[in-house]
């Protein structure tokens, strides 16, 4: 059987957290485990794909003056509000689990139908997909994601909207109902939290569908050094920098 790996590490900093994802990615050749689940949350913040413009997606005021982080990720996809309503699961997967799949779109419809499982599994019957990396609540998203494949390894990040700002969300982002001459629909889609009581529950639905699919053990564990050391190097010389941030560019 395949050893799985679960991590609960969230931290307040939004930049040593997205490090942290970078850190943990980069680490997976040297283990032995064949999967990562990772559970966490951000502080009120915005966090765009790797290949987005900021100007294009943030109310770069908005967040000023509502002290909302701002942060660029590795991954691309679209702009996403997090704040401690929302929680984060990051898969991190050796592609050679899923032999069958190629694209990120691929790998991002396998994960999204993992999660729909689970919450139906938990009752939520009404959840649905639309494409293959957002998920629905009576018509209302509750879910988005993205992707990163590099080197036999995929990162994949979902969010759940439960108790999130959906004020803060609709306003730090730039969407197309506040700019109609854009014609990028995927911009923004009306947000719900979804009534979830029991979030332990569902984390343990989750892991038993993803268990049961790819034959894979699942067991707690803690951050490496090696994982440390990484993520401090990464949040202090890229993430926290602002020519990664407004420009995309990293410099080490």
């Amino acid at each position: 059987m395949r050893k799985g790996r679960v991590l609960e590490v969230t931290f307040d900093d939004l930049h040593y957290n997205l490090a942290l994802e970078e850190a943990i990615f980069t680490n997976l050749p040297n283990s032995n485990f064949h999967m990562v689940i990772r559970f966490w949350k951000n502080p009120p913040s915005v966090v765009i794909g790797v290949g987005q413009n900021l100007k294009s997606e943030v109310d770069e005021t908005y967040c000023l003056l509502h002290n909302i982080q701002i942060g660029r990720r590795i991954s691309g996809g679209e702009a996403e509000y997090y704040d401690s309503g929302n929680l984060n699961i990051s898969f991190f997967i050796n592609t050679s689990t899923l032999s069958d799949l190629d694209t990120i779109e691929q790998y991002g419809d396998f994960f999204t139908n993992s999660l729909i499982e689970s919450l139906r599994n938990t009752g939520f019957n009404e959840v649905e997909k639309e494409g293959y990396s957002n998920i629905l609540y009576l018509n209302k998203k509750i879910s988005g994601s993205a992707g990163y494949l590099r080197k036999g390894w995929f990162l994949h990040h979902a969010t759940l909207f439960h108790k999130a700002n959906l004020e803060h969300l609709e306003h730090s982002l730039v969407s197309k109902i506040n700019d109609p001459s854009d014609n990028k629909d995927s911009r923004y889609h009306p947000t719900v939290n979804l009534p979830i009581e029991n979030i332990q529950n569902w984390k343990k639905s989750l892991l038993k569908v993803l268990e049961h699919k790819l034959d894979i053990k699942f067991v707690q564990s803690f951050l490496t050094n090696s994982e440390k050391t990484l993520t401090d190097k990464l949040t202090s010389e890229i993430y926290c920098q602002s020519e990664w941030i407004q420009n995309k560019r990293r410099i080490l």
